[in-house]
C-alpha cells in the first residue's frame, strides 16, 4: 500500500453539536447531508480505498477463497443462513441458493422453492433474477400451501415490498399491499384458514419510527386503517395454529396484545414488565422464556383469560432456572423442545407439556443455532409441527439441516453442512476483565497451528443488543483461518451469551465493561503467545462495528488493524436520526442529561479521535442505502479521524451503492465487500492466501 495516502481534500467548518448543554466541535458536520459536494467526496475515497486495495497481488485469489468458504446465506459475515425450511400444506417452503435450478452453484440471490420433501430440489416458485429484483429477505407460505407471501427488496436496501405469488404456478397475485416491509424484522403471519395474514408496515423515515399493524384478507382491497394495537414496537403479530388467539409482539420480545379470532378486538396482554417474555400460543395460554426473576430464562405459562397477565406472580413456572441458559420454546407434536446454550455453545431439550424433562438432543458437537439479532425474530413459524427440523452449524463446519424426532435418540441428516475446515481446532477459553469477571471466547487455530507460536489473528465480536454472538460456522471469515489466520468468536457482556444478567452488565452506564471484556480476551491472547500486537486486529458489524471504532479510540496500542462493518461512528449525532433515537438510548444511554451525553461521547470515535495519537490501519465499510447506520455520520468520522491519524497511517472508507444494512445483499456483492476489508486486513498481518482456492484443508460440497 503506497504511502503516505493522498486522501481527497476535506474542508472544515464550525458547527457545534450541542445536546443536552454539552457542546462539542462538529467541524465535518456538512458531510452529513446527500449533497453534490458529499458524493463526489465520497466517490473520490471510494476510488482511493479501490487503488489501495485492488492492486494487493493477491486480491481475485483471495476472493475466489472467500466465495469458496461463503457456503450458505447472502455470502455476508453475518447472515450466514437462509432460513429453516417451512411445512405448509404438506409440503416444504425453503429460500435456496443450490445449483439445482441448473444456475451456478450459489446464485446471487435465493429462490423460493416449494418440494413435497426436503431431500428433493423440488420447483421454484419465484426467482428474484427473474424481473431484476435485488433480494427475497423472507417467505410466508399460507397455512394450505396454495400461496407463499415473499418479502423482496428491489434496490439491495431493506425497505422491500409484500408480494403474493399463487405456489402451483408461480404468478403473481393481483393483492396490491401498498405499505413497504422492513427486512426480517417484521415477518407476516397468516391466518389458519389461509384467508389473509397481519404484516407490520416501518417507515425509517418516521420520527417515531413505529410498526403500525395491519390485517390484509387475500383477495380484498389493500388495508388502510391499522389494527387498533396502541403501541409503536410492534413488529409481529403471532397466530395461534388453532385459529383461536393472535398475539401482538414487541421487539424485545414482550406479547403486549392479545385478540380472539376472528373478530380481532385487541385487549391489552403483558404490559409494563422490564423483562423479555418471547414464545409460542398453546392452546388458551402463551407459553414462554422469560428473564423475570431467571437471568439464565425460565419456562412459563401465562394464561389468556388471565385478569392479571402483566403480573409476574401469576404467572405459572413451568421449567426453572437452572445453569443453562434457555433462548426458545417450540410445540413438537405433543412435546416441547427448549433451545438454549450451555457456556455459550448449543443445547436443546424435549420436555412434556408440563415441564417434565425426557431428553436432550444429541448435537453433533459443540456450536450454534442460527442466529437471531433480536429476540422477536425467532417467533416466525418454521420447521414441521410434528419434529424439530433446524438449522446448527460449528466453528468448523457450514450448517447443516437437521430433523430430529422425540424418543428416537438419533439425529437424522437432511442437508449435511456444504463447508468444513478439516484440521482447524477450536477451543473454549476464559479470559478476566478489569473487574475479574472471566469472559469467554472460542478460539479457531488452522491446521497444523497449536497456539504455542504467533500467529496473525483476529477478534470478531458483536457484545451489544442481548443478542448472543455464538460460536457458529465463520463463513467468508473462514478464509481468515484457511490462510493461516486464527479467529477468536469473544462473548463479552452487552450479549446474551451467558443470559440476560451477562447482557445487561454490558449495557447503558454499564456499556464500559463489554470494551473491556473485548481488550481482555486481546490482552488474553498476547499474554498466552496466541499472537503479537503486531498481528491481532478487531471487526465487528453495526452494534459490533460501534464496539471496533470505540477499541481504536481507546485501546489503539492494541491493534495492528481494525474493520469497522456499518458502525455508528458519531453516536452523539444520533438523536438527530429517527433509528439512532430508538436504538442507541436501548444499547449505550440516552441524550437526556449531560451525563449521559458525556457517557455517549466516551465511546464515540467522532468525539474521542485526538491527533498525536499513533493508531493501527482501519478500513471502516457501509451500504448507500442503510437507514441504521447511515452512510453522512460514517463519512464526517472518517473524515476526522484521516486528519487525525495523518496519511502516514492507513484510513480507508468504502461507500457501496444500492447497499443497505447487509440483508438484502447479493452474494456476489457481499463476498466481494468482504473480500475488500479481508483484503486490507490480511495485507497489514503479512498473510497470503493459499496458493489455489479452495485450499486443501478446504472443502466445499455444493
Amino acid at each position: 500500500m503506497k504511502r503516505p495516502l493522498n486522501y481527497p481534500p476535506t474542508r472544515t467548518g464550525h458547527a457545534q453539536e450541542t445536546v443536552s448543554g454539552v457542546s462539542f466541535p462538529d467541524p465535518y458536520r456538512w458531510l452529513e447531508e446527500d449533497t453534490d459536494e458529499t458524493q463526489a467526496w465520497q466517490q473520490a475515497q471510494n476510488r482511493l480505498t479501490d487503488e489501495n486495495v485492488r492492486d494487493w497481488p493477491h486480491f481475485e485469489r483471495l476472493r475466489q477463497l472467500v466465495d469458496h468458504c461463503a457456503a450458505d446465506g447472502n455470502g455476508s459475515p453475518h447472515w450466514m443462513t437462509d432460513p429453516t425450511p417451512v411445512f405448509a400444506g404438506g409440503r416444504w417452503f425453503r429460500l435456496d441458493r443450490s445449483a439445482g435450478d441448473g444456475g451456478p452453484d450459489y446464485p446471487d440471490a435465493a429462490v423460493v422453492r416449494v418440494c413435497d420433501t426436503l431431500e428433493e430440489a423440488g420447483k421454484v416458485v419465484y426467482d428474484p433474477r427473474s424481473d431484476g429484483a435485488h433480494a427475497v429477505f423472507w417467505i410466508a407460505p399460507s397455512p394450505d400451501g396454495t400461496m407463499v407471501l415473499a418479502g423482496v427488496s428491489t434496490d439491495g436496501g431493506e425497505q422491500g415490498e409484500f408480494r403474493l405469488y399463487a405456489t402451483d404456478t408461480g404468478e403473481l397475485l393481483p393483492d396490491a399491499i401498498p405499505h413497504r416491509c422492513h427486512g426480517l424484522m417484521a415477518v407476516p403471519q397468516w391466518t389458519p384458514d389461509s384467508a389473509g395474514f397481519f404484516c407490520t408496515a416501518a417507515d425509517p423515515a418516521d420520527d417515531a419510527y413505529s410498526f403500525p399493524v395491519y390485517y390484509h384478507r387475500v383477495g380484498a382491497g389493500a388495508p388502510l386503517a391499522p389494527e387498533a394495537v396502541d403501541a409503536p414496537d410492534i413488529p409481529l403479530v403471532q397466530v395461534d395454529p388453532a385459529g383461536r388467539y393472535a398475539v401482538a409482539t414487541s421487539v424485545f420480545a414482550l406479547p403486549r396484545y392479545v385478540c380472539e379470532l376472528p373478530e380481532r378486538a385487541w385487549r391489552p396482554f403483558v404490559q409494563d414488565v422490564d423483562a423479555i417474555v418471547v414464545g409460542v400460543i398453546d392452546g388458551d395460554r402463551y407459553l414462554a422464556v422469560t428473564n423475570h426473576g431467571a437471568p439464565r430464562g425460565r419456562l412459563v405459562s401465562i394464561p389468556f383469560d388471565s385478569t392479571t397477565p402483566g403480573d409476574p406472580a401469576t404467572w405459572q413456572e413451568i421449567v426453572p432456572e437452572s445453569q443453562r441458559v434457555l433462548s426458545h420454546v417450540r410445540v413438537v407434536g405433543e412435546q416441547l423442545a427448549l433451545s438454549g446454550s450451555v457456556d455459550t455453545e448449543a443445547r436443546a431439550w424435549i420436555f412434556d407439556r408440563d415441564g417434565t424433562e425426557l431428553e436432550e438432543v444429541p448435537l453433533s458437537g459443540p456450536g450454534a443455532f442460527p442466529n437471531d439479532a433480536l429476540s422477536h425474530n425467532a417467533l416466525t413459524p418454521d420447521g414441521h409441527p410434528d419434529d424439530f427440523v433446524f438449522l446448527h452449524s460449528t466453528p468448523l463446519t457450514s450448517p447443516g439441516l437437521y430433523r430430529y424426532r422425540p424418543g428416537t435418540g438419533h439425529i437424522e441428516t437432511l442437508r449435511p453442512p456444504r463447508a468444513e475446515l478439516p484440521g482447524a481446532t477450536v477451543s473454549l477459553r476464559w479470559a478476566s476483565s478489569a473487574d475479574g469477571t472471566q469472559v469467554p471466547y472460542h478460539l479457531i487455530l488452522p491446521a497444523g497451528a497449536d497456539g504455542t507460536e504467533p500467529l496473525p489473528t483476529l477478534i470478531t465480536a458483536y457484545g451489544g443488543g442481548r443478542v448472543a454472538w455464538p460460536p457458529q460456522y465463520p463463513g467468508p471469515l473462514a478464509a481468515f483461518v484457511a490462510s493461516g489466520g486464527a479467529l477468536v468468536l469473544s462473548h463479552q457482556r452487552g450479549g446474551s451469551d451467558l443470559g440476560s444478567d451477562w447482557a445487561d452488565a454490558g449495557r447503558l452506564d454499564r456499556k464500559q465493561n463489554s470494551f473491556d471484556d473485548l481488550y481482555a480476551v486481546a490482552e488474553h491472547l498476547l499474554s498466552t503467545g496466541v499472537t503479537t500486537t503486531g498481528r491481532l486486529a478487531v471487526t465487528g458489524w453495526s452494534n459490533g462495528g460501534i464496539m471496533a471504532c470505540a477499541a481504536y479510540v481507546q485501546r489503539p496500542e492494541l491493534w495492528a488493524a481494525v474493520v469497522a462493518q456499518c458502525p455508528v461512528l458519531d453516536l452523539v449525532m444520533a438523536h438527530r436520526d429517527p433509528y439512532g433515537k430508538f436504538a442507541v438510548p436501548a444499547e449505550f444511554g440516552g441524550f437526556d442529561t449531560s451525563e449521559e451525553v458525556r457517557h455517549l461521547a466516551r465511546m464515540s470515535a467522532y468525539q474521542r479521535v485526538e491527533e498525536g495519537v499513533r493508531y493501527p490501519w482501519l478500513y471502516v465499510h457501509a451500504g448507500a442505502a442503510d437507514t441504521a447506520c447511515r452512510p453522512g455520520q460514517i463519512r464526517k468520522g472518517v473524515a476526522r479521524i484521516q486528519a487525525a491519524a495523518g496519511p502516514g497511517t492507513p484510513v480507508l472508507t468504502r461507500i457501496w451503492d444500492g447497499v443497505g444494512h447487509g440483508l438484502s445483499t447479493r452474494r456476489s456483492e457481499a463476498v466481494l465487500h468482504t473480500t475488500y476489508w479481508l483484503s486490507f486486513l490480511m495485507r497489514r498481518l503479512a498473510m497470503n492466501p493459499p496458493a489455489a482456492p479452495p485450499h486443501p484443508g478446504l472443502r466445499v460440497d455444493s
